[in-house]
């Protein structure tokens, strides 16, 4: 068996390919798709705490208590910041580790 320089070059050249190239378009794909679903995934959080915020205000300060709507004037911030603490809780909880090989090996 005699050493060839030009096929040892193209054996690396196609070793080199497969262990970074090929990984890192499934990793840039991956990341695209992330940064997509989380701006929407923020986005549609932002609406529904602006929701929840104007459903509280007008219960709360216009429905309930109308005479004490001065006095009460913080309390749709506070259940807006507890829904949003308990979205987030909720949001965290589904986060999973995830690995970009698992399917290589």
């Amino acid at each position: 068996m005699q050493f060839d320089p030009v096929e040892t070059y193209e054996l690396v050249r196609d070793y080199a390919k497969q262990e970074t190239v090929e990984p890192l378009k499934g990793a840039g794909r991956w990341l695209g798709f992330g940064l997509v679903a989380g701006f929407f995934m923020s986005v549609g959080i932002v609406i529904l705490l602006l929701a929840v915020l104007r459903l509280s205000q007008d219960l709360i300060l216009h429905t309930w208590w109308p005479d004490k709507a001065d006095g009460l004037s913080f309390l749709p911030y506070i259940v807006t910041l507890l829904v949003g603490i308990a979205t987030s809780a909720v949001v965290w909880s589904r986060v999973s580790v995830f690995e970009l090989n698992k399917g290589r090996r």
